[in-house]
């Protein structure tokens, strides 16, 4: 436990509340951490920190020795949970370690969810040499993982030549994203010399569901595109299968495991992400909530509010950074539109856009800005942080939508109420 020491101390600026009648949820919307706090408890906590007293300073003033044991109490949970900070401590600076780079935004498939709109008739805009020359830039920084990613990577016809740069000049961790099409056996072995995992998005369980997102013909592809990598001496942890999440493959969430299982693979769920073309085809898609799994899951209320989270923050633009296949810097693969652009890696270099009026503004009033208090319909509601997504990306895709928005918050606020409130 941490010791009470004799400072000033303050909340943290990713710290939330939530009233609700006696009781407040208190938030680290950055780890996810959350608690119930009662009011004359809470009051005790912003007296002391209105007043600039140290906690062990006003704990010792307390004559009950009942209360002053529960206090002691309260300051260390909401100190060891980084709720509570000392006054002159920074909450938070910039030490990237994680670099998506987007090599195209062409591919050959045509995906009815795609959020960046893929499709193979987008060029490829930054030729081989600008592509070595912001790994030179990205490499600088001294990185622990890479993720390359598109459009589909492998489609570039110098890709072999990237990957060996990337080997010969890297040595943190190295991720593919691919839809797994192109990845025939010679590039297969070329990727085991060359990244450390390969994340192939199948979205389905079957072949007809695959289908159905994909095309056809591709669920066999990406079995085949798992032999090769198998063969090539990739193993269950670096084999990535994913699926989005949608009305229509819902239900069949242990189908998916199953075949994972089956293949020997690591699977994951993703959230349906209303960007792009995902955004056009949401209608036929459907909008299911990772909630709802929980929701019509057999567990008691109490566990769920034990295992819950609740983060609305992420270190996008902190920890993280997106390179687009127009060398536009962004905070991450999500927030890619324009009014997050934060400069251009070709024509400028990392420290003078970190150093950037922009990249300061982003920070400050995206990242600790939380969506929903800035919207007169949701900003009263008593399970509102609960809502939204860790990803900015995610969360703006629900609330710029206003169907999206009252569909999804019809599914999950009657749930939540009785998870947080009952």
């Amino acid at each position: 436990m941490t010791n009470l020491s004799d400072t000033n101390i303050v909340f943290s600026e990713y710290v939330k509340f939530i009233k609700n009648d006696d009781n407040t949820i208190i938030i680290n919307g950055l780890s996810g951490v959350w608690g119930l706090i009662d009011a004359p408890m809470l009051d005790k906590v912003n007296y002391c920190i209105d007043n600039k007293l140290a906690p062990i300073s006003y704990i010792n003033s307390l004559k009950d020795d009942s209360s002053k044991k529960q206090l002691t109490e309260v300051f260390k949970a909401l100190i060891d949970e980084d709720m509570l900070k000392n006054l002159n401590n920074k909450d938070f600076e910039i030490s990237i370690k994680n670099v998506e780079f987007k090599l195209t935004n062409k591919c050959n498939l045509n995906c009815i969810h795609c959020a960046a709109s893929s499709k193979i008739s987008n060029p490829d805009i930054l030729n081989t040499q600008q592509i070595l020359s912001i790994l030179d830039k990205i490499f600088k920084l001294n990185i622990d993982e890479l993720l390359l990613t598109g459009g589909e990577p492998l489609i570039r016809k110098d890709i072999k030549e990237i990957l060996g740069y990337i080997k010969k000049n890297f040595n943190g961790t190295v991720n593919l994203i691919t839809n797994g099409t192109l990845l025939d056996k010679e590039m297969a072995h070329i990727l085991k010399e060359s990244v450390q995992s390969v994340s192939i998005s199948i979205d389905g369980y079957d072949e007809s569901s695959t289908e159905f997102v994909r095309g056809k013909g591709v669920y066999t592809k990406i079995l085949q595109a798992v032999n090769n990598l198998k063969e090539a001496g990739f193993h269950k942890d670096t084999i990535l299968l994913s699926m989005t999440c949608t009305d229509q493959n819902f239900n069949h969430r242990d189908d998916f495991d199953k075949l994972c299982e089956n293949l020997n693979v690591t699977g994951f769920v993703r959230q349906f992400s209303a960007l792009g073309r995902g955004l056009d085809n949401y209608k036929d898609l459907g909008l299911k909530d990772y909630l709802l799994l929980t929701q019509n899951s057999n567990t008691d209320l109490e566990t769920i509010r034990e295992n819950i989270e609740c983060k609305i923050f992420c270190k996008a633009g902190l920890v993280k950074l997106m390179i687009d296949d127009l060398g536009d810097l962004y905070p991450c693969l999500i927030l890619d539109d324009k009014k997050y652009r934060l400069g251009n890696i070709l024509t400028e270099n990392f420290n003078d856009i970190f150093n950037s009026e922009k990249y300061a503004h982003f920070i400050k009033s995206q990242l600790k800005t939380s969506v929903v208090d800035n919207l007169s319909k949701c900003k009263n509601c008593n399970v509102r942080y609960f809502c939204m997504d860790r990803c900015l990306g995610m969360t703006n895709s629900y609330f710029d939508n206003d169907h999206i928005c009252e569909e999804r918050c019809k599914q999950i606020k009657p749930y939540l109420t009785k998870v947080l409130w009952s």
